[in-house]
């Protein structure tokens, strides 16, 4: 993976840029446009891609891009290829909620091999890269140690712009809320899945997710200690269970 470092250094500085600009253009969450159901974009989500895509581009003009508003690039013979989220959780972003998240994802030959989230709110940034371990602000983090569902914290997320899943998934979300401590729903996949990688949560479950959601969260997940499954539901949309390690068959068992 010759260049990895290289584009993984980069791309931390540059995503700390794009969170700054988010910080300074909150007037633009205002400008909103309908994609679909319970499904917006701002403005700035849209000028945030530009200008991650842009700058990357720039570095690297042989790498592909996956972006959730522009869509792909890609770029014949290319290894690299970046996915990224500008906002993952724009509707708190909308409502000046502060979890929302700028996910950046990094694959080589079809492998994920780095991620990048960084929540400006709170000046956190989540990093990994495969096999060297998951970080927040450059210190290691972990998954929980706690073993006992009881004693846990579980995110789980209604499909709210697929209400014809709802019944089907509010059967297993009750069977995960009466086994588990409490239960929370933060809009943000990114953010949900590095606060299971960092231990503030046991596990995460919800359905009609892409894989630009995801990506740069999955590579910190599993590099902290976690696992994870994604179901096809169709229309490239996934269902994600992703949790500790020893979390993992008790959250299999509640939402089969």
């Amino acid at each position: 993976m010759d260049g990895l470092t290289t584009r993984f250094e980069f791309a931390k500085t540059l995503v700390l840029k794009a969170g700054s600009f988010l910080c300074t253009h909150l007037e633009e969450r205002r400008f909103v446009r309908v994609k679909n159901t319970n499904d917006y974009v701002t403005q700035a989500d849209g000028e945030c891609e530009s200008l991650l895509v842009g700058s990357l581009s720039s570095r690297f003009p042989e790498d592909s891009f996956l972006g959730e508003e522009g869509g792909s690039i890609e770029k014949a013979g290319s290894d690299y290829r970046w996915i990224i989220d500008p906002i993952d959780g724009t509707v708190n972003f909308m409502h000046a909620m502060p979890l929302f998240s700028i996910s950046v994802a990094l694959e080589f030959k079809g492998e994920l091999v780095a991620g990048i989230v960084y929540i400006p709110y709170f000046d956190e940034l989540f990093t990994a890269t495969k096999d060297n371990g998951a970080f927040l602000n450059g210190k290691s983090i972990h998954v929980t140690e706690e073993t006992d569902p009881k004693r846990s914290l579980a995110l789980l997320v209604p499909p709210h712009r697929h209400h014809e899943w709802m019944d089907e998934y509010m059967k297993k979300f009750m069977s995960v809320i009466l086994n588990v401590s409490d239960h929370r729903s933060l809009g943000s996949a990114a953010v949900s899945l590095c606060y299971v990688a960092s231990g503030r949560c046991a596990m995460y479950y919800e359905y009609g997710l892409h894989i630009y959601d995801m990506a740069a969260g999955l590579v910190i997940l599993k590099e902290a200690g976690g696992e994870y499954t994604l179901e096809e539901q169709g229309n490239e949309q996934l269902i994600i269970s992703a949790a500790a390690k020893h979390f993992m068959p008790f959250l299999k068992e509640h939402t089969r």
